[in-house]
């Protein structure tokens, strides 16, 4: 038998599933980030380590990965050539490789019309408007992913080291994170120079903990994410009435703070991106030719 995969990877956690023609479930693996545009080379390892971890889980030979058609949602394909190169180095019999919205986006919705904000590690709102999918966003930590945990993240640091230089009055927020890096602001810095955008990321929960102690630091972080989030909801939803699911590790902590009209327009999703991946794989390969 040949296998169809469905592959979600994201700056936290990559995770696989395998299934038969029919896209019944047979195994699931993860593995470690696998953001395609910030870590390539680790995240091709991981992707594999994923669909072999699944693999092994639905006691299937790990050899037959050579003869799987796969479907993948990656962080980082929507930038310059990542996809292509991802595609020509993976072990699949065929391949896609897209950006982890859409199959966030497939997971959430179906086939139907509507929109999705995802915000985790990172951030990309995507929508679908009479069979057209758009996203807005996703273009990485350093130029977009607004209200994504490395940026958020990132504004602590910041707001940390402008702490330390007397420039803004410090909060227990950042005297906490400055103690996490021993009171030394060179700590900061290199650590700041090596991070990907998953180890920013690790500092959001912090934000959201001490915004609900009126921390003033993580209040003004805070307030700043979720009017960026708020700005691009409007700029995607087609109507005043139009329902869409808020999605990510940090989507629904979002969801308790944009404003009542915004929140009384979300909806549950139908499922995740790695469900979406699945649902494609099995829409773009099962009825092919199986040699």
């Amino acid at each position: 038998m040949n296998y169809l995969i469905g592959v979600d990877g994201g700056g936290t956690g990559c995770r696989a599933v395998v299934c038969d023609r029919t896209g019944k479930q047979l195994g699931i693996g993860k593995s470690g980030p696998a953001n395609i545009m910030t870590d390539f080379d680790n995240a091709q390892d991981n992707i594999i380590s994923a669909c072999a971890d699944a693999f092994n889980n639905a006691q299937i030979p790990v050899n037959e990965l050579s003869n799987a058609d796969a479907y993948l949602g990656l962080a980082g394909a929507n930038a310059g050539d990542y996809s292509e190169r991802t595609a020509q180095n993976l072990p699949f019999r065929n391949c896609i490789v897209e950006n982890d919205a859409v199959t966030w986006l497939q997971g959430a919705i179906g086939n139907a019309d509507g929109a999705v904000a995802i915000i985790g590690t990172g951030s990309v709102f995507i929508y679908r408007v009479n069979g057209e999918v758009k996203t807005v966003g996703g273009w990485g930590y350093m130029v977009g992913d607004l209200g994504s945990g490395s940026r958020l993240g990132r504004a602590l640091l910041q707001e940390t080291l402008l702490t330390y230089d007397g420039i803004h009055d410090g909060s227990d927020l950042t005297a906490k994170v400055l103690a996490q890096f021993d009171n030394d602001p060179n700590d900061i810095v290199e650590y700041a120079h090596k991070a990907q955008p998953g180890e920013f990321g690790t500092f959001a929960p912090l934000i959201f903990e001490y915004a609900k102690l009126r921390d003033p630091i993580a209040q003004t972080i805070l307030r700043k994410a979720v009017n960026d989030v708020e700005e691009t909801l409007d700029a995607i939803l087609i109507d005043k009435n139009q329902k869409f699911c808020m999605l990510g590790g940090l989507g629904k902590l979002y969801a308790d703070l944009i404003n009542s009209n915004l929140k009384k327009r979300i909806q549950p999703p139908l499922g995740d991106a790695l469900t979406g991946a699945a649902s494609l794989a099995v829409q773009h390969f099962a009825k092919m030719e199986v040699i």
